[in-house]
C-alpha cells in the first residue's frame, strides 16, 4: 500500500535523540528549553511551550486566556475535533461557523454574522497547509479588539499570507508535532505568545502547579502536559530541516498538479503569490465520480483520507444548522498521499487511478 502519509526522520534528529539517551536525559533535559527558544524565534514569537499533544496545546492556551465560563468561542465547523474538545472543556460553547469554498479556511463573513455579546473568542484554524487571509483577520481583530484570537497553527509549519508567517496571527498560537505534521516529534506540541506572564501562567499549567517539587506543594490544580528531551531532540533536528521538508511537499504537490491541472471535475488546492501553501496535506475535491475515485485509490492499495467531517454534524451534536461549504468539502474531498519520499512513479500512479476512475 501507498501510505498517506510516512515520517522522515532527519540524521540530526537521530543524532540528538541518540546524544539525549545516552546521557540518560530522557524525559528532563536540554533539548526542551533549546526547541521552545528555536521554535518561537522560527515563528518570530518571543516565548514557547512545548506540551505533550497538539490538543493539550489547544486546552492550555485557551485556559492561559482566562475566558468568563460559559461565554462563546467560535470555530469553523471543518477542522478537527480537538478544537472543539480544547473549548467545552475550559467551559466555554463553541459557536460554528462556514469555511471558505476555495482555501477551506474560515469564511470571515460567516464568522461575523455569528458574535455577539457573548463573544470571548475565536479559534482560527490554518487548514492543509493554508494560512488564513491576514488582511481580513487584522480588520476584525480591529473592529473587536475585545475579542481573543487563539491560532491553531497545527497544519500551517512554515506558511505564510502575505509575508505574515504561521504562529504570529492570535494572540496566542498552537502547533501539532504529530507523526504527520511537517514537523515531527512523534506526539508532540507547542504554545506560542509574546506575554511574558502568559508563558509563565503556562509553564506553571504544563507542570502540575508546583511550588516546591521537593515537598509536592501546588498553587492549584494543573497538568502534567509536558514534552520530553529525547522528542525535542527529535524536534530540534526537523525544525533545522523545516525548508528541506517544504521543498519535498512543494514538489509532490507541482507533480499532482501537472496530472491535474486540466481536469475540471478536480479543483486543486489553492496557492497564490499571495498564499504560499505548505501542503501539510495535498487536498482536492471530486466534482463527479466521487465514489468510484474512492473504490479505485482502495482498489490499487493508495491511503487516503476524507475533508474532516463537519463538527456539527457529528453524532454527538448533529446540529440542524447548514454550512454548505464545510458539507459540500466533507462529501467531495479527498486528502492524497504526501511525504518526502514518495517517488514521481507513485504520483503518477495515483493520480492515472483518479483520473481513470473520473
Amino acid at each position: 500500500m501507498i501510505p498517506i502519509f510516512k515520517p522522515h526522520l532527519y540524521q540530526e534528529s537521530k543524532d540528538l535523540a541518540k546524544q539525549a539517551i545516552d546521557a540518560g536525559d530522557i524525559a528532563q533535559g536540554p533539548n526542551i528549553e533549546l526547541f521552545e527558544k528555536e521554535f518561537a524565534s522560527y515563528c518570530s514569537r518571543e516565548y514557547g511551550v512545548t506540551c505533550s499533544n497538539g490538543t493539550t496545546a489547544l486546552y492550555l492556551a485557551i485556559k492561559a486566556l482566562n475566558l468568563p465560563k460559559g461565554s462563546q468561542v467560535i470555530l469553523p465547523s471543518m477542522t478537527i475535533v480537538s478544537c472543539l474538545t480544547a473549548i467545552v472543556e475550559n467551559g466555554l460553547e463553541p459557536i460554528f461557523c462556514d469555511i471558505d469554498p476555495i482555501t477551506y479556511n474560515i469564511d470571515f463573513t460567516s464568522l461575523e454574522s455569528k458574535i455577539t455579546s457573548k463573544t470571548t473568542g475565536i479559534l482560527i484554524v490554518n487548514t492543509y497547509g493554508l494560512v488564513v487571509d491576514t488582511e481580513k483577520l487584522l480588520n476584525l481583530r480591529e473592529k473587536y479588539p475585545h475579542i481573543k484570537v487563539i491560532e491553531d497553527a497545527s497544519e500551517s509549519h512554515g506558511a505564510s499570507h502575505k509575508g505574515v508567517k504561521a504562529g504570529t496571527l492570535g494572540d496566542i498560537s498552537i502547533f501539532s508535532f504529530y507523526t504527520n505534521k511537517i514537523v515531527t516529534t512523534g506526539e508532540g506540541g507547542m504554545i506560542l505568545t509574546n506575554s511574558v506572564e502568559t508563558y509563565n501562567k503556562l509553564l506553571q499549567l504544563r507542570n502540575l502547579n508546583f511550588i516546591d517539587r521537593k515537598k509536592y506543594i501546588h498553587s492549584d490544580i494543573g497538568f502534567n502536559f509536558r514534552l520530553t528531551n529525547v522528542q525535542c531532540a527529535i524536534g530540534l533536528g526537523q525544525l533545522r530541516n523545516i525548508d528541506r521538508t517544504i521543498k519535498e511537499r512543494k514538489r509532490v504537490a507541482l507533480e499532482y498538479n501537472t496530472y491535474f491541472s486540466n481536469t475540471p471535475a478536480i479543483q486543486l488546492p489553492f496557492e497564490d503569490e499571495n498564499y504560499n501553501n505548505v501542503y501539510w496535506y495535498y487536498g482536492i475535491l471530486i466534482k463527479h465520480n466521487y465514489a468510484e475515485v474512492l473504490t479505485a485509490l482502495t482498489v490499487n492499495q493508495i491511503d487516503y483520507r476524507h475533508f474532516f467531517y463537519p463538527l456539527h454534524k457529528q453524532p454527538f451534536i448533529n446540529s440542524k444548522e447548514n454550512f454548505k461549504n464545510s458539507e459540500y468539502s466533507f462529501d467531495s474531498g479527498i486528502l492524497l498521499p504526501i511525504f518526502n519520499n514518495l517517488t514521481s512513479q507513485e504520483i503518477k500512479l495515483i493520480s492515472k487511478t483518479i483520473l481513470n476512475a473520473l
